[in-house]
């Protein structure tokens, strides 16, 4: 096998792209869920500058300390939606380029040689004669063949996070807000 064959194969290819261009993607990709996490943020969990709450009210049955029933008390119950709902933020966890180049050469060559040409002469003296034949002949042929396979495979695998740590804070914060008065001085 040809070793300046391949390594003219292997120096033709374009690596620095087929590399750097998925990994440019990926990067882009992350930049995008982050933008799309912060809109999300900002469009369905903030309005205003406010933390958007859920507010309900809902009935507490009241009992003395023997357990018997003194009726119900109306209670006022308000939950940040940033607690409430599913964070719609991922990131990429795992990024693969895989690139498999397989170079195969073969060559053959074979040989013969084939030409016809015929001689023919006869000469005769008397009662002696004499004949001759001759025959040449020549065959050239020669194969040559090339086979080059590559295979590129990308893969790029996402997972769901939890919020960031200082947002989880935040949550956390507005929880107990909401649901711990402070009591009046």
């Amino acid at each position: 096998m040809d070793s300046q064959f391949i390594g003219s194969v292997i120096n033709a290819l374009p690596l620095e792209h087929m590399i750097g261009g998925p990994l440019q993607a990926m990067i882009k990709a992350q930049v995008q869920a982050s933008k799309s996490y912060t809109d999300f943020l900002l469009s369905v969990c903030i309005k205003d500058g406010k933390a958007v709450a859920i507010e309900f009210d809902y009935d507490e049955t009241v009992v003395d300390e023997q357990g018997i029933n003194k009726g119900s008390v109306t209670r006022k119950m308000s939950i940040p939606l940033l607690a409430a709902v599913t964070h719609p933020i991922i990131c990429i966890e795992d990024g693969t380029i895989d690139f498999e180049l397989e170079v195969s050469q073969s060559e053959a060559s074979s040989s013969s040689t084939e030409a016809e040409a015929s001689v023919e002469a006869s000469v005769g003296w008397g009662v002696f004669k004499a004949k001759m034949t001759g025959k040449v002949s020549h065959k050239s042929e020669q194969t040559r063949s090339t086979d080059t396979r590559a295979k590129y495979s990308i893969h790029t695998q996402i997972k769901r996070q939890e919020p960031p740590e200082a947002l989880q804070r935040v949550i956390d914060y507005l929880t107990n807000a909401k649901t711990k008065p402070v009591a009046a001085q």
